[in-house]
């Protein structure tokens, strides 16, 4: 049977909020019908990165705020398509993950209403927890379907947005996990420093040089000793950055940070398997990272190479665990975030 499913996401990067329309069986194939993206107000933002950074939350109105915009975002995309919609997925905006306590926790109102009768699905990452694993990444099955849609029996997909995760494909064995920090880390030492919001196509690094000492000296945590599954907190390596050499330059700051991306993926790998490398996730756009990413690697495309738009390969997923969550098919498995038995995610608001 098809869906016709509505999938929302916002990523931990707190550019906005990503929108897709889908159909779907859940399980062989998942084809788009309609993206939207629709930006966070600077005054959501600037709120929602106040909690990010201070690890708390006292705004009380913050998550009205939060639910309006969604409101608008959904009900838009609804109004300009005259699709039946049976099932809407939202992830809802992460502000903690940390998986040493076992919590994940996403701001979302479940008493909001939308231009539709369909059931709402949230809290996607909860049940994972709850059964032993580490609540991310939640998108691996997504990543499989897309394999097999376009014939690619060894891959590897490499989103990169606020945090840098992987699902490792093998013959139909699937494997997944954070494998270092992404967009956040940069996009937070640019807005500090630089008075950017991020490194546009890579213009700021384009020309930076690896710092050893800072390179090395990150290289040396522990996390990258840790085998799949894992996964990360946004914040987990900001502290790495405190109190550097006044004389080194931003560039070569946020180069060297680009450096270990790759590098912490290759030591995943076999050696002796060339799997083909495929880029989501924002960071695909900030060609730096792309020509590391081809310099490391042999057989490297973007996502978009596949008649996919990669600024929607997540909101498409939340669509499709919506709909997985109907047909009551597991979507989260022991390796991909470690958890004990196989199960489906989500539950209805």
């Amino acid at each position: 049977m098809d869906y016709i499913a509505l999938g929302c996401m916002t990523g931990t990067s707190l550019d906005g909020i990503d929108c897709s329309l889908v159909k779907t069986d859940g399980a062989t194939y998942l084809n788009d019908i309609a993206n939207e993206f629709t930006p966070y107000s600077k005054n959501l933002r600037d709120r929602l990165s106040n909690v990010l950074v201070h690890n708390y939350l006292t705004d009380p109105s913050l998550l009205k705020s939060l639910s309006d915009e969604y409101k608008v975002a959904i009900n838009n995309l609804i109004n300009k398509h005259d699709e039946k919609i049976d099932v809407i997925g939202i992830h809802g905006q992460t502000v903690l993950h940390d998986p040493s306590l076992k919590l994940s926790l996403q701001l979302y109102d479940k008493s909001s209403l939308y231009n539709t009768h369909a059931p709402i699905i949230c809290n996607f990452r909860k049940n994972d927890i709850l059964n032993g694993g580490s609540g991310a990444p939640i998108l691996p099955v997504y990543h499989q379907i897309i394999s097999q849609q376009n014939n690619m029996s060894q891959s590897i997909f490499v989103n990169i947005g606020g945090v840098s995760n992987i699902t490792l494909i093998d013959e139909g064995d699937l494997m997944a996990g954070d494998t270092s920090f992404g967009n956040a880390i940069i996009d937070d030492y640019m807005l500090k420093n630089c008075k950017l919001d991020f490194d546009l196509n890579g213009d700021m690094s384009r020309n930076g040089k690896k710092i050893d000492s800072l390179y090395n000296h990150i290289k040396n945590d522990l996390f990258f000793n840790e085998k799949l599954p894992k996964s990360l907190d946004r914040n987990y390596f900001h502290h790495y950055l405190n109190n550097l050499s006044k004389t080194f330059e931003a560039r070569d700051i946020i180069f060297t940070l680009l450096s270990i991306i790759p590098e912490t993926i290759k030591k995943i790998i076999p050696s002796h398997k060339n799997y083909h490398i495929v880029l989501s996730g924002g960071g695909r756009k900030n060609q730096t990272l792309v020509s590391l990413f081809k310099n490391t690697f042999s057989n490297v495309s973007l996502i978009d190479d596949f008649q996919l738009d990669g600024d929607f390969i997540e909101s498409q997923g939340m669509g499709l665990l919506a709909t997985r969550y109907l047909k009551k098919i597991p979507s989260t498995y022991a390796n991909t975030t470690g958890l004990k038995k196989s199960i489906y995610l989500g539950e209805k608001c």
